[in-house]
This record gives structure tokens, sequence and C-alpha cells, in this order.
């Protein structure tokens, strides 16, 4: 994984990160394929796109000033490698569930975690060691969590997960991100809450254990129309991002607009 030059550098983390086999190698301009993305990896498909077709001006011009190599995705100019988008219950506009995770105790709990999982016999990997969250060689686990205390800059990065699906997160992606006029567009969202006589939603009696805590939380959520959810994300931030256009779905297919 190539971070970017210039995402590294502003945000202190490693430029390259884990090293991913291909899926599918033949894959290239002309050879278009259909992207599915679950959850945040709806974001993910569609900021792949938009790197795909219009690069990262921000990588370009700090290539241009440092000098160096430049991952080919942060120079644009694909536009004929994806023929559809699909997204199965994405946090396209938050979700409230982002609002626990970046509780202080929360986001604490998880970084330790993440820290913990880093040492060097450990068979779990949290994909975090461009943050140095790996015990190195020769590094006994005392050195190795001084290490991470005092120089990783994790601990207060906006770079992660728990940001980019709070509201104002998900807000900038989306300002970054445009509907491309020759990709078909779908989105399927997903119900596991029921309503109340209070006018709030209640986890559905079937629902996941795990997602129980969550969807109960979301079925609280201040604006009406926020509660109605999969446990994780409100069907309205599933439907489509909101500063996009879209339609109802029909047996039409249309490009250049999501279908919902």
């Amino acid at each position: 994984v190539d971070y970017g030059a210039a995402h590294a550098a502003k945000y202190g983390h490693d430029r390259y990160g884990k090293t991913y086999a291909g899926a599918f190698r033949e894959w290239q301009p002309g050879q278009k394929i259909h992207l599915i993305g679950h959850s945040m990896g709806g974001q993910t498909v569609r900021l792949l796109e938009e790197m795909l077709r219009n690069g990262n001006p921000e990588e370009v011009d700090y290539q241009k000033q440092h000098g160096g190599s430049i991952s080919p995705l942060f120079k644009g100019g694909q536009d004929n490698m994806i023929s559809s988008i699909t997204t199965l219950a994405a946090p396209h506009n938050s979700t409230h569930a982002a609002d626990v995770g970046n509780e202080p105790f929360i986001r604490q709990l998880a970084y330790d975690y993440a820290r913990f999982q880093g040492h060097k016999l450990s068979r779990v990997d949290l994909g975090l060691k461009q943050w140095g969250l790996a015990q190195r060689d020769g590094e006994t686990h005392a050195q190795y969590v001084k290490r991470v205390n005092n120089t990783s800059k994790i601990w207060k990065t906006k770079d992660n997960a728990f940001y980019d699906l709070s509201r104002e997160g998900t807000s900038k992606l989306n300002q970054h991100t445009s509907l491309n006029p020759n990709i078909v567009y779908k989105t399927y969202t997903g119900e596991s809450t029921r309503p109340t006589l209070d006018g709030r939603q209640k986890a559905d009696i079937n629902i996941k254990f795990s997602y129980l805590v969550t969807a109960n939380v979301i079925g609280k959520a201040p604006e009406k129309k926020w509660r109605v959810n999969d446990g994780l994300v409100s069907v309205i931030s599933a439907q489509h991002p909101f500063n996009q256009a879209f339609v109802p779905a029909t047996k039409e297919i249309k490009k250049g607009v999501w279908q919902v």
C-alpha cells in the first residue's frame, strides 16, 4: 500500500504499508470491472474511482516540489476501468456508531489493543505498522511500548476510520468525490430496528448481539430520520451521499446517478 508521500508527511507515518497480492492482475485500462463495497468499503471504492479518474492533486504537487516517485494511481487519467459501483450498507454520510468510537475512552481502548497486538509473537495483524505499531528486530517489548508511546502520532491523528466515519470526515470525503457519467451507481441498505411508542427505534429481536448496543444508540438519534438503521449504519446515510444526485431504483439502468 502506497499512502502517498504528501499524505505520509502530513500525518506522520510511513509512506508504505502492507503488501497485498493482486486479486485480478489482468485489470487495466479498457478491462472494466464492477466494484462492490460493503460498509466503509463503499467509501473506499468511491475514492478509488475518483483517484483513477482525477488523481490526487496534493500528491502530484508534492512530487513536483520534492521529487521522488509517485504512484500511477495519484496521476489519474484512467476513466475506463470501472463499469459500476455498488455499495452495501455504506455510511456515505457518517454513522452515529462512530460517535461512540470517537469517545476518548473507546478510542484509547482500541489503540491500546492495537499496540498490544504489535508484539513480535502476535498472530493478529491490524494493519497499523505504518504507525510504528510493530515490534522491531532486537527490540524488547518494553522498548517497543516506550517507542510507540513517545513517538507514534496515532494517538492524536484524524487519519483513521473513527474520523472518516464521522459527520465531518464523511462530509470531506463527499466533497472530494464526484459521480462519473460513465458508471452505474447502486446502493443497498439494511434495516434491523423497529419503532417504539415514543418514536425511537429499537434493535430487532433477531439482530446480531454485537450490534445490539449500537442499533439502540442510533435508534435514539436526535434527528428522527436517522434512527432507522441496520445496527451500525442509518438507512438514510446508506442511500447516497447527500451532495450527489440520486433517483429511485427502477428496472431502467442509469449512469452517473445513484439509484436507491
